[in-house]
């Protein structure tokens, strides 16, 4: 099976990948949306768009977000993007210079890494517990660091699936405001709860501190229409929309933006996001099940309460790194801890995701995995 990051090799179930599984693309609704749309006679999509994206797009989003949130969304507030590697890309120009430092949590997104790796940039880690990233860690880093911003992921964290407590919510937006540091929140997850849905958007904070709150279609509805958006400030929507990118080439995807707003004013967006946190439940709990089965005691994990993710930590003396060879040749394949730490930290964890196979498939590529490391690391059973 080809994917679009990785090429998995024929009779591999790579557990490490975090992305909807083929059969969870909405072929139809986008069908039915474009169908629509095409038979009129507005061609207008079609055309250059708005910089900070067509108004449709931005009214029916902030109708769709607003019914997430205490506070109202207003379309003068939301900025449409390339989805959220466009936005941090886009952040990172305009809000960075090389040598600059930027604040991470410990661990992160290793994707995230890359961008800031390209714009020369120094990711400054920060620890987290089981309420997310730590508020007086963070104050501290300040102090020393005079850091660009603050790269967070509140919401069923990439990779520990740990989601930001609402006191911690509230302290950061104070900070932010205090330092006037820029926060910006990555926030793909935030809608795939399993039972009681996460506190809601940094982006409500918009008026009372520097924060940019990132959101993406492409964990919701398809990463192939490379959709997303920017909840922030009039300033900062200014600054971003100003960008040379978009003066030359107008605003992002006109097409796949008509086509999604026409999806939400139909209504499937909602049905099918429900869908997705049943199917996504389902096989968490799968494999989740069959992980305290094969797994050694004295490996942790917590089952999650939404997102994609299941972060386990193995005793100091398994390095995953080492582990993986053995686990490919099994047929199986994560990712190692040391990969979402830019000190090279986390060697004794992985991150597994439940996104893109089925329940009997996770099932096997956790027996899999359970048989490889009972072979390299017999002791631990």
């Amino acid at each position: 099976m080809g994917q679009a990051q990785v090429h998995i090799p024929e009779n591999m179930i790579h557990l490490g990948l975090g992305q909807p599984g083929i059969d969870l693309l909405p072929l139809d609704l986008i069908q039915k949306a474009s169908a629509t749309l095409t038979a009129q006679k507005d061609a207008s999509f079609l055309a250059y768009g708005a910089a900070r994206g067509n108004p449709g797009i931005r009214q029916s989003l902030a109708w769709f977000l607003t019914g997430h949130t205490p506070v109202g969304v207003d379309l003068s507030r939301l900025m449409v993007t390339n989805g959220n590697s466009q936005a941090l890309d886009l952040i990172c120009t305009l809000f960075s210079t090389p040598g600059d430092k930027v604040l991470v949590e410990a661990p992160t997104y290793f994707l995230a890494l890359n961008i800031f790796a390209d714009h020369g940039l120094t990711p400054v880690p920060l620890p987290m517990d089981e309420q997310g990233l730590i508020p007086a860690a963070l104050e501290e880093a300040i102090k020393t660091n005079c850091p660009a911003f603050l790269y967070t992921i509140p919401f069923f964290h990439n990779p520990s699936s740990v989601t930001l407590s609402l006191e911690r919510q509230e302290d950061l937006a104070t900070i932010s405001a205090d330092h006037d540091l820029k926060l910006v929140s990555d926030e793909v997850y935030e809608f795939l709860y399993f039972d009681a849905p996460p506190p809601p958007s940094l982006g409500r904070y918009h008026d009372q501190c520097p924060v940019m709150a990132l959101g993406s279609f492409s964990k919701i509805l398809a990463p192939g229409l490379r959709l997303g958006w920017v909840h922030a400030n009039a300033g900062i929507l200014k600054k971003l929309s100003g960008a040379g990118l978009l003066r030359s080439g107008g605003g992002v995807n006109p097409l796949a933006s008509a086509v999604v707003d026409q999806l939400i004013r139909q209504g499937d967006l909602a049905p099918h996001i429900k869908g997705l946190r049943q199917t996504f439940e389902q096989r968490c709990n799968a494999l989740c099940r069959e992980l305290k089965r094969v797994l050694p005691r004295t490996a942790r994990f917590k089952t999650p309460l939404g997102g994609y993710f299941v972060w386990i930590q193995f005793p100091d003396t398994v390095d995953c790194r080492r582990l993986r060879p053995m686990a490919q040749a099994r047929g199986v394949d994560f990712y190692p801890g040391c990969f979402f730490s830019p000190r090279g930290q986390f060697s004794s964890r992985m991150r597994l995701s439940f996104a893109l196979y089925d329940e009997t498939t996770l099932v096997q590529g956790a027996g899999r995995l359970g048989r490889a490391i009972q072979e390299v690391y017999p002791g631990l059973y």
